[in-house]
């Protein structure tokens, strides 16, 4: 069994209520008259198919026990694409005795940033960008650059990622060395707007830094959903000659946030009221970093 307490320990992104002993102070007899306790359960939190944020289809996993001496009543909802979850756990010893039934309810929490988010955040801010991917445009300019070296340091594990943007920088905010000394030059482009594409000037900039400096290989990330035909052409041009520059838009860098998203968010806190029942639903459900590994990459080094 995978132990969920070995795990470190992540910044608090839920919400959380405990309704402890179940009696009549909690709900009113007009409410439960005509209902049924899992009639109750059931209407504690919405029952979603698809992640509401990034629509992704949620995985859902529901288990009732009754070993006639107790009752447990759980369901966790949870997606894998930008790792919202919610979940709800009831049990009940059926004994007119202490402990009294417990009830509790998680739901992860939709955070707010401004530009002075310090670093060491990545984990809660790659989930962010994956439920409103419109916060890459307004980002702080200097912290996306720093944010950018952290995913491509996440994305190439055996590589030397340093961020070096600067004022007169020639257009270079992260230099990736890789393990054979091979140095790629990164241009970020934190666009604030939804431009529809990123033209070929940039990639001209690049290149002319990428002579300057007497290196062949070179990236751009741009926070737009596509460069422009003219950029794609001149790019697929330099290659033949020897120069490569890999093209990185929004859809691939949102594919490259997946190493950095947190992994299974919602077993730190339920193992602090279940232990056993983190553990039964981490068999159910996989490690996500194990997962990453069998999915094609959304951008390798040649």
């Amino acid at each position: 069994m995978a132990d969920p307490t070995k795990k470190p320990k992540q910044m608090v992104a839920y919400d959380k209520f405990d309704i402890d002993g179940w009696n009549g102070e909690l709900f009113d007899e007009d409410y439960c008259s005509d209902k049924t306790l899992d009639d109750i359960l059931d209407n504690a939190l919405q029952d979603l198919t698809s992640c509401e944020y990034c629509s992704t289809k949620l995985l859902r996993v529901e288990e009732y026990v009754d070993e006639g001496n107790s009752y447990r009543n759980y369901c966790l909802w949870y997606c894998r694409g930008c790792r919202f979850w919610q979940a709800r756990f009831y049990s009940d010893p059926l004994r007119d005795c202490i402990p009294p039934p417990d009830f509790h309810a998680y739901i992860s929490k939709l955070r707010e940033f401004n530009g002075d988010l310090p670093e060491g955040c990545n984990e809660e801010l790659a989930s962010h960008i994956k439920q409103c991917p419109d916060l890459l445009h307004s980002f702080n300019p200097a912290r996306f650059e720093k944010f950018v070296a952290d995913v491509f340091r996440a994305n190439c594990t055996n590589a030397e990622v340093l961020h070096i943007g600067k004022p007169r920088d020639g257009g270079i905010d992260v230099l990736l060395i890789e393990t054979g000394s091979e140095q790629w030059l990164i241009q970020v482009k934190r666009r604030g707007s939804q431009k529809s594409s990123e033209g070929v000037s940039t990639i001209r900039e690049l290149f002319g830094t990428m002579f300057v400096e007497g290196k062949r290989i070179g990236i751009v990330v741009s926070t737009v959903e596509r460069f422009s035909p003219d950029a794609q052409e001149i790019v697929a041009k330099a290659k033949k000659r020897g120069g490569t520059v890999e093209l990185v838009d929004k859809g691939i860098f949102d594919k490259m946030l997946d190493p950095i998203l947190p992994d299974r968010p919602w077993l730190d806190p339920i193992s602090q009221f279940d232990w056993e029942l983190a553990q039964h639903l981490a068999d159910r459900i996989p490690s996500d970093t194990q997962l990453d590994l069998f999915e094609p990459q959304p951008f390798q080094l040649i």
